[in-house]
């Protein structure tokens, strides 16, 4: 479950696009999972989240396609290959398709629900001029404010298949088609988001808002894995899992 929100956290924070240089965007966010500042780090080669509030950091490596979870207070580093975790979908697949609808509307994202998406206008935030939208899959609301001119500076075909497999990140359950329209419609919002509004059942509210935006180089040291964790493959575990 707590797998499942920080994708789903980390989907309303982005769309695809093309940007000229690196980007840091420092953040605030309430909430269960995303209490405290955060700092946001966008290259062509890599994305980083650094929560210092939870101790525990993400990673994404473009180029090689890794996801690394960066837990601070185990020194433990989890590592999900997008070949892994497309598997583990897969696989997972298959074992949900025969459950019976009831068992199915019990569990996390089970109960579905259709996507809507809807646009509320222009908000300023950070003093960059936004487009607001209200996105809902069930009782599962999105909030995102985005700036249109602000854009990620990941190659196209990189970050076409990292917004692909965040969509199946969503769906490690029960709900993979619906989970699979929600990042169909937010994937056509443009721009990067500067504020979300997040409501989850049995989860609450989350919100993440921007409080400055700069534009230039950051060093590939802020990307760098610590060298003393120890390194977990948490993908190839899951793809090994639902492979049974």
């Amino acid at each position: 479950m707590k797998f499942t929100l920080k994708c789903a956290a980390v989907l309303a924070l982005s769309a695809a696009a093309v940007f000229a240089g690196d980007l840091t965007i420092t953040m605030m966010g309430k909430g269960k999972f995303n209490d405290g500042p955060q700092t946001h780090y966008w290259s062509a080669k890599h994305m980083r989240i650094n929560n210092p509030g939870s101790r525990q950091d993400t990673l994404v490596d473009y180029v090689n396609g890794v996801n690394y979870t960066i837990d601070h207070k185990k020194k433990v580093v989890q590592k999900t290959s997008w070949d892994d975790l497309e598997a583990a979908v897969e696989g997972m697949a298959k074992q949900f398709k025969d459950l019976p609808p009831q068992v199915l509307a019990m569990m996390p994202g089970g109960g579905g629900g259709e996507v809507s998406v809807e646009d509320l206008g222009k908000e300023v935030v950070v003093g960059r001029t936004c487009r607001k939208w209200n996105i809902t899959m069930g009782k599962m609301v999105i909030e995102t404010s985005n700036d249109p001119s602000l854009k990620a500076p990941v190659p196209v075909g990189s970050y076409t298949r990292f917004l692909r497999v965040k969509n199946l990140m969503g769906a490690m359950g029960p709900a993979a088609m619906n989970m699979k329209k929600l990042g169909e419609e937010m994937a056509k919002i443009q721009g990067m988001a500067l504020k979300t509004r997040t409501i989850m059942p049995m989860v609450g509210e989350m919100t993440t808002e921007a409080t400055e935006v700069k534009e230039g180089a950051i060093p590939e040291s802020v990307f760098a894995l610590p060298s003393d964790y120890k390194v977990e493959d948490l993908g190839a575990k899951m793809a090994k899992s639902y492979r049974k």
